[in-house]
C-alpha cells in the first residue's frame, strides 16, 4: 500500500478521495495548496502524489516544475477537470507519472487513479530528468492539435514523455490523423524549439528527386545540378527532421537514410565528403511496417533505428467527443478567413457526423466544414449542408445502426482484404483487428467506463483490461 499526498483545493472530492483510498489500505495526508508540497514531500516519506492541476496560487504544473528544480523524483500524478492539450504535453515533459482527466463521477476517478497507483508502486521511484529552461509551446505548432478523448490524451502524454529526449520517434495513423502536427508539437516541447523543423512526404516525390531532397548534391553531380544544393538533412541540422510516410521510400534511399542516422553524416550527391548533421529524426507512416518487412519491402534494421519510440494517433471514428469539437473549431476558422460570423452547429447535424466512418479523418473533417460553411445560409449548420464522400461513406462500415446483412458484408470485406495479401497468419490477423475495434468503439460508445464495457461484451473486467493494454487503447 503506498504513502499518499493529495493535493486539491476542493474539499468534497478531497474528502471522497481520501475515504476510498484508505479503504483500499492506502494512507493519506491531504493539502488545500500547492506551496507548501515541496517541503512536505522533502520532510516526509511518501510514494507518490495525487495532485490537482488548476488551484489557487501554484498551479499543478508550477508544483511539477518546482519539485525539478528540487530533484525531488517522485511520481506525480496530475488530476485536471480542464483538459487543454498543452497542459498533458507540459506535466509529462515535466515528469509527471501520468494524467487524469477529472470524470463527472467521483467513484470513476477512483477506477482509474487505483490501477495508476499500483503500477506506480511498482515501477518504484524513477530517475528524475532535467530539462533545460525553455519558453512555452508555440502556440501555432499546437494550435489545431485538439481533442480531449481518452485516446488523444494518451496522444498528449507519449508527446510529453519524449519530448526531451532525442530518441527517433515512429508515428503510426491513418491518412488525415495529424502526423505531422504531432511531430511539430514534439518538436515545440523539446529542446531543439529554436532550431528548424523540416518536415519531408517521402511519397510525394519519385526516387531521384527524394534522394536529392534528402541529401543535397554538388555542382555537376548530374545534368541540370549547376550549383551546389543542401538537402534537408542539412537544413536541418540542430533541430529536426520529420519524414512523413517513411513506409513508402524507395530501397535504395532506406540503406542510405540507415547510414546518417548510424554516422550522422550524409553525403550530397556527387561527393565523397561526409559532412556531419546533428539532427533528431521523427518520421510517420500510415503502413503495417511489420507486414511490409515480412513482404522484404522495408528493410528491419531501419525500422528498429526509426522505432526508438512509437505514438500511435487515434482515427478520427475512435474520437467521440473530439468530432464536435474539430467541427466546430474548424468553422470558426473557416468563418474568420472569410470575415463572417461563424454558425453554429444544429443539433440534428450531431447525429450524421458522429455515425460518419471519416475514412480521411480529420482532413477530410475539415474539408466538410469547409463545404458545409459554403452551403449554410443561416445561422446553423444543418445536416442538409453536410456533404460527405459517397465513394468512401460505402467503403467503410463504421457506422451506426447498421444492419446485420451489412455488417456481416463489412466483415466479408475485411477478410476478402487479407487473402488479396501475402501476410502470414491471416486468422490471427484478422482476429486481432476485429477484437481491437470492437473494444476501441465500445470504449468510445461507453466514454470509456471499461467496467461497462465488459458488461456489454459479456467478458471478464480483467481480460477486458489485458486487451486494452495489448491494443493500446490506453
Amino acid at each position: 500500500m503506498a504513502n499518499i499526498l493529495l493535493i486539491d483545493d476542493d474539499a468534497d472530492l478531497t474528502r471522497f478521495l481520501q475515504i476510498n483510498l484508505e479503504q483500499s489500505g492506502h494512507r493519506v495526508a491531504c493539502l488545500e495548496r500547492a506551496e507548501s508540497g515541496p517541503d512536505t514531500l522533502a520532510g516526509g516519506d511518501f510514494d507518490l502524489v495525487l495532485l490537482d492541476n488548476k488551484m489557487p496560487g501554484m498551479s499543478g504544473i508550477d508544483f511539477l516544475a518546482a519539485l525539478q528544480q528540487r530533484g525531488l523524483g517522485i511520481p506525480v500524478i496530475l488530476m485536471t477537470g480542464h483538459a487543454t492539450t498543452n497542459t498533458a504535453i507540459q506535466a509529462m515533459n515535466l515528469g509527471a507519472f501520468d494524467y487524469v482527466i477529472k470524470p463527472l463521477e467521483l467513484a470513476d476517478l477512483v477506477g482509474e487513479l487505483e490501477p495508476l497507483i499500483d503500477k506506480a508502486l511498482e515501477l518504484g521511484r524513477p530517475e528524475l530528468v532535467r530539462l533545460p529552461d525553455q519558453a512555452a509551446p508555440g502556440e501555432p505548432a499546437n494550435a489545431v492539435l485538439l481533442g480531449n478523448s481518452k485516446p488523444m490524451q494518451e496522444v498528449y502524454k507519449a508527446i510529453g514523455k519524449v519530448a526531451k529526449s532525442d530518441a527517433p520517434v515512429l508515428i503510426h495513423g491513418e491518412t488525415g490523423t495529424g502526423k505531422e502536427l504531432v511531430a511539430r508539437a514534439i518538436h515545440a516541447n523539446s529542446a531543439r524549439q529554436y532550431k528548424p523543423f523540416v518536415a519531408l512526404n517521402c511519397t510525394a516525390l519519385n526516387e531521384n528527386l527524394l534522394d536529392d531532397e534528402l541529401f543535397g548534391h554538388e555542382p555537376g553531380a548530374f545534368t541540370g545540378a549547376d550549383k551546389l544544393r543542401k538537402g534537408r538533412f542539412e537544413y536541418a541540422n540542430g533541430g529536426t527532421l520529420f519524414l512523413d510516410e517513411v513506409g513508402d521510400m524507395p530501397p535504395p534511399l532506406q540503406a542510405k537514410l540507415l547510414r546518417v542516422l548510424e554516422n550522422q553524416e550524409v553525403l550530397r550527391i556527387g561527393s565523397n565528403e561526409p559532412i556531419k548533421v546533428n539532427v533528431r529524426l521523427l518520421s510517420a507512416t500510415h503502413q503495417q511496417v511489420d507486414a511490409a518487412i515480412k513482404a522484404g519491402k522495408f528493410r528491419e534494421d531501419l525500422y528498429y533505428r526509426l522505432a526508438g519510440v512509437t505514438i500511435r494517433l487515434p482515427p478520427l471514428r475512435e474520437r467521440g467527443d473530439d468530432i464536435r469539437l474539430l467541427a466546430e473549431h474548424f468553422l470558426r476558422r473557416g468563418a474568420e478567413s472569410a470575415g463572417r460570423k461563424p454558425p453554429a452547429l444544429h443539433e440534428a447535424s450531431l447525429k450524421p457526423l458522429a455515425e460518419y466512418g471519416w475514412p480521411g479523418n480529420v482532413r477530410q473533417l475539415q474539408h466538410v466544414m469547409r463545404r458545409a460553411l459554403l452551403m449554410c445560409r443561416g445561422s446553423h449548420i444543418m445536416p442538409g449542408d453536410l456533404q460527405f464522400d459517397e465513394k468512401a461513406s460505402a467503403a467503410t462500415s463504421d457506422t451506426v445502426g447498421v444492419s446485420e446483412q451489412a455488417a456481416v458484408a463489412g466483415l466479408r470485406g475485411a477478410v476478402r482484404w487479407a487473402l488479396a495479401t501475402d501476410q502470414p497468419d491471416i486468422a490471427a490477423r484478422l482476429t486481432d483487428m476485429l477484437e481491437r475495434e470492437m473494444l476501441a468503439l465500445a470504449l468510445a460508445e461507453l466514454e470509456g467506463n471499461q467496467a461497462q464495457v465488459a458488461k456489454r461484451l459479456g467478458l471478464a473486467r480483467g481480460t477486458v483490461i489485458d486487451r486494452i493494454r495489448k491494443h493500446g487503447l490506453k
